[in-house]
């Protein structure tokens, strides 16, 4: 164990750092986030597309939930529940002046939440304009938050 210093500013010093270290956490947390939920995007998109333009049916989902979860063995996230929750998180927000909004709040609160959220804003059929994931969720996922 090292010895205790007595510096002069060392206790500000190190409280500075501790705080930049705690604020660079949670700022690369945010960029993950805003990363998944535009990857989730893209995946529910790339679904519909393929479906209504090459008439893909609905087994494709189970199929594409398969092969991802073989390439990416490590990653969760891609079961089939999954795939049809970014699908329906794309048909439900496919307004691209609502995906910034939608980005920027749930990077705020968290990716984690976003299977979850998607299923229930489409069972409620929720007004996207009035939505506010955290008021909303985080009392029923509390802890499950990740920034």
């Amino acid at each position: 164990m090292p010895r205790k210093l007595s510096l002069p500013d060392y206790p500000r010093f190190l409280a500075a750092l501790k705080e930049r270290i705690a604020r660079a956490r949670i700022s690369a947390a945010r960029a993950v986030n805003r990363e998944l939920i535009l990857l989730y995007w893209d995946i529910g998109s790339g679904i519909v597309e393929k479906q209504e333009s090459l008439g893909w049916g609905d087994g494709i989902v189970e199929t594409l939930a398969h092969d991802l979860q073989r390439a990416f063995p490590e990653l969760r996230g891609f079961a089939p529940r999954s795939l049809w929750n970014m699908r329906r998180f794309f048909l439900a927000y496919s307004s691209l002046e609502l995906l910034p909004q939608l980005v920027a709040e749930l990077s705020r609160r968290g990716a984690k939440l976003l299977p979850q959220a998607v299923a229930e804003m489409t069972a409620a059929k929720t007004d996207p304009s009035n939505w506010k994931i955290c008021d909303k969720l985080s009392h029923k996922f509390r802890g499950v938050i990740i920034s």
